[in-house]
């Protein structure tokens, strides 16, 4: 039978009487409060709560799909109306049966103490007296009902909009899931005339590369990840692949090693994946497009490129007018041609001809010729002559790799067959790690690894979506105004471009997390009337909140979960149980405040007619087919980047005439710019070391954050520093130590770390501000963005480190106990 119209399957989850502790205790109880450490035993060895697994399991079909690469089905088993155990579920391509450590522990995210329970207010706040100040770590909060809750939300939004206008109202959506719960959101944004936001995040290397290929946002698409087995040389550059990718890509690129291929590592960190490498190039942070560049010069020095895809595909043969710089116009010098075309020299003839998109000719790809009286070099000369200085032996010491390594792994990618980069996100943190982007899409265009299996352009490979049939829009809706993340700040802080007052924030921690420069966030945040916050646990942007509102946990609500950058398949998750306590699904509460609103007749409260709604558009997905099987497989192209190319030429643009200027610098090829990292910063004798926040495998971003399991092995923040950097400052493994700049602090352990580069440091982002013993990881990063992408630089950031003041208060940490003496029992991760 289905609860309240939300496609939930009614089960008593009260059956079993740990199951009730779990349900019934506020603070935690029973089941949960066996899981803490007590006394001096070993966590690991007191009473976790075991449970007889003799009976029989209903297997219960879902998906996890966090901001992961992963987004693996899983099968929950439940009895007595519990979750008891999870598996990896085997989708219909069964090559993609995966899971990893943090999806199989999702049973301590359900039944957790720490999950919010009920619809709650800040004590302090009213609609007449927002009192953003009682925000904050000493907020307290008192339990409403859901109407008292959605009523609030409905009436501060009314009163925005008329105030300030419908865009004064923020429709937050972060990564957190991969269900339905954005579509419904946007499309209530939509109708009310809300603002949303775009990214500022992870956009850098995608971007840059779109401007040469006409693909790439989040890093760039490339070959279904089963196609990797057919590389013979995979160069995986900022990334660590076997540890934040582990469950799909891990596997097939192991299934790539094993048939042969070279596996390089580019990472300033010896990584999980440089263990595993057959090279590695320890890259200086900051130096990868100098480094790209060597390895294109060597590419062109011997003369190990692709010809006939430099021919056939690529601007390598286009004519550059010396006089403006500009493309010569096929339309101006060639006979019969109306269109503006690039315009190459026919070999056999010597005559200029239009270059057309995959059109192969014997087009000369070197030299410099007078068409029509104005002199032209072919873009090909220009890019041999803009990469001169870019010598192996020249720039060794730069970029900290011995030349006879870089070369050989150009050689190794340009003539061992099909392969190609797998970029990871590291590089999309420095300012301009869009110029890399740039920079690496020529490499694999000289080495022809595009449009052929084995070849590998990025490290987003062809996911699963389907057509909702625009779903998130309405025709005759007001329309969201959509600004970039750097752009939600401003409005929150000066009213640039315009005020927001009222946030709604779900499925996301980011303005007291996530985001850099946290302090300047939550003082711009202070200008609204309003942050309302649907969540799973009590995150920092939750005590942030003047409305607290419970969401269900993914098992515990009905969905359809697609899978971008992932496996091709659409999954379908089946509640294991009702919501606990009086958590709601994000579909439920958005449905409720759109009829408070006046827009009741554009949803339907029973989910599963939504969903039916949304699937009935696609072709390949039906809902009754989802349902029944948990996964469909959805046809996406084996192969990225067949046929033209979407740029303006059809073609790829190793050479772009309507290049962005960076710092009144044009950049028609990929000139190397530096922020922080640069050795002469304005700062660096103050602020010596580079600061990064690697991904770790123990969460995801700041999810899964108290899971015991992974907390007795990842107890607490650490900052990794190089023995050498730790000496000289007086710093032994262990030691508390104070790592600041000119923004802010934290104190942290220092763990001595051979893995880290002299000069470099590291903590893993992700940790909670109640995890450190003062400050915050974010309070260290800035909001400065380049020009071109506005991307945020988690990456490029300088502290200094020095041994923690002898006053600091590290109890929290005494006792072995993994998740602070202070904490929740038990704990639980956040979106």
């Amino acid at each position: 039978m289905m609860a309240d119209g939300d496609g939930v399957y009614r089960r008593d989850v009260l059956k079993a009487s740990s199951a009730a502790a779990v349900a019934l205790g506020l603070g935690g109880g029973g089941y949960i409060s066996s899981l803490a450490q007590t006394g001096d035993e070993p966590f690991s060895q007191q009473n976790p709560g075991i449970d007889s697994f003799v009976g029989q399991d209903e297997v219960i079909k879902t998906a996890c799909a966090p901001n992961c690469r992963g987004k693996c089905p899983l099968e929950a088993h439940v009895r007595d109306g519990r979750v008891r155990k999870i598996e990896p579920q085997v989708p219909e391509d069964e090559r993609y049966k995966r899971a990893c450590t943090l999806g199989l522990s999702h049973t301590q995210r359900v039944y957790n103490s720490t999950r919010l329970k009920y619809p709650m207010r800040r004590v302090g706040w009213s609609p007449d007296d927002p009192n953003p100040e009682g925000r904050g770590d000493d907020a307290e909060f008192e339990r409403i009902t859901w109407d008292e809750a959605l009523d609030h939300i409905a009436s501060e939004m009314e009163d925005a909009r008329e105030q300030y206008g419908p865009e004064s109202v923020y429709f937050e959506t972060g990564s957190g899931d991969n269900g339905i719960s954005a579509t419904i959101q946007s499309r209530l944004s939509s109708l009310f005339g809300g603002t949303q936001m775009t990214w500022s995040i992870d956009i850098n290397v995608g971007l840059g590369f779109r401007r040469l290929s006409g693909g790439g946002f989040f890093n760039v698409p490339t070959n279904e990840v089963a196609d990797w087995k057919n590389a013979n040389t995979v160069i995986v550059w900022g990334s660590d692949i076997f540890a934040s990718q582990l469950q799909q890509d891990a596997s097939k690129l192991l299934d790539a090693v094993e048939n042969g291929a070279k596996l390089v590592c580019v990472d300033p960190v010896f990584t999980n994946t440089a263990a595993k490498a057959d090279l590695w190039l320890p890259v200086k942070p900051g130096k990868d497009t100098p480094l790209t560049l060597a390895m294109i010069k060597t590419v062109l020095d011997e003369e190990t490129y692709d010809t006939e895809f430099l021919r056939e595909r690529s601007l390598a043969p286009a004519l550059v007018r010396s006089d403006n710089g500009k493309l010569l116009d096929a339309s101006e010098v060639v006979e019969g041609v109306t269109e503006d075309r690039p315009v190459a020299i026919d070999e056999t003839t010597g005559e200029p001809v239009a270059l057309e998109p995959e059109t192969y000719g014997e087009y000369a790809l070197f030299g410099e010729y007078t068409v029509g009286g104005v002199t032209c070099q072919t873009a090909m000369t220009m890019l041999e002559s803009f990469v001169a200085d870019y010598d192996p032996d020249e720039i060794a010491s730069e970029v900290g790799i011995q030349a006879q390594n870089i070369r050989t792994a150009a050689r190794w990618l340009a003539t061992r067959g099909p392969g190609g980069i797998a970029s990871g996100y590291g590089i999309d943190r420095y300012k301009y790690g869009h110029i890399f982007g740039q920079a690496y899409a020529i490499l694999l265009a000289l080495t022809g690894d595009y449009g052929r299996h084995g070849s590998l352009q990025g490290s987003h490979p062809a996911g699963g979506s389907y057509n909702d049939g625009g779903y998130g829009s309405v025709e005759d809706g007001a329309g969201t105004t959509v600004l970039p993340q750097t752009k939600i700040l401003t409005a929150m802080e000066s009213g640039d471009p315009h005020q927001l007052k009222v946030m709604y924030a779900q499925e996301s921690n980011f303005i007291a997390n996530q985001l850099p420069d946290r302090q300047r966030w939550l003082e711009a945040a202070k200008n609204l009337d309003l942050i309302a916050v649907a969540d799973m646990h009590h995150t920092p942007t939750v005590q942030h909140a003047d409305i607290i509102l419970p969401a269900s946990h993914w098992f515990e609500r009905e969905d359809v979960v697609t899978t971008w950058g992932g496996h091709p398949h659409i999954m379908y998750r089946q509640p294991a149980h009702d919501p606990l306590w009086e958590a709601k699904s994000d579909h439920w509460m958005l449905v409720r405040l759109a009829e408070r609103l006046g827009y009741g007749d554009y949803f339907i409260r029973d989910k599963s007619e939504t969903l039916k709604t949304m699937l009935k558009h696609d072709d390949v997905v039906d809902y009754e087919t989802l349902k029944r099987q948990g996964t469909v497989k959805v046809n996406t192209p084996t192969v990225k980047f067949k046929g033209e190319f979407n740029t303006p030429s059809g073609r790829l643009e190793i050479y772009d005439e309507d290049a962005p200027t960076e710092n009144g610098v044009s950049l028609e090829f990929p000139k190397p710019m530096e922020s922080r990292t640069a050795d002469d910063w304005e700062t660096a004798d103050d602020y010596p070391l580079t600061f990064i926040q690697k991904h770790s495998k123990w969460r995801i971003h700041s999810q899964y954050e108290y899971q015991n399991w992974l907390r007795e092995i990842n107890p607490e923040p650490q900052l990794d520093i190089n023995p050498k950097d730790a000496k000289a400052r007086g710093i032994e493994d262990s030691d508390y130590v104070r790592v600041h700049n000119d923004r802010g602090e934290m104190v942290v352990k220092a763990k001595l770390n051979e893995a880290i580069q002299p000069g470099l440091v590291n903590t893993d982002q992700g940790w909670w501000g109640s995890d450190y013993v003062r400050g915050h990881h974010n309070d260290l990063t800035h909001t400065d963005v380049c020009e071109v992408t506005g991307n945020f630089a988690f990456y490029d950031v300088r502290v200094e480190v020095e041994p923690a003041p002898d006053d600091i208060d590290t109890s929290k940490y005494a006792d072995n106990q993994p998740t602070g003496v202070n904490k929740p029992v038990a704990g639980a991760g956040g979106d």
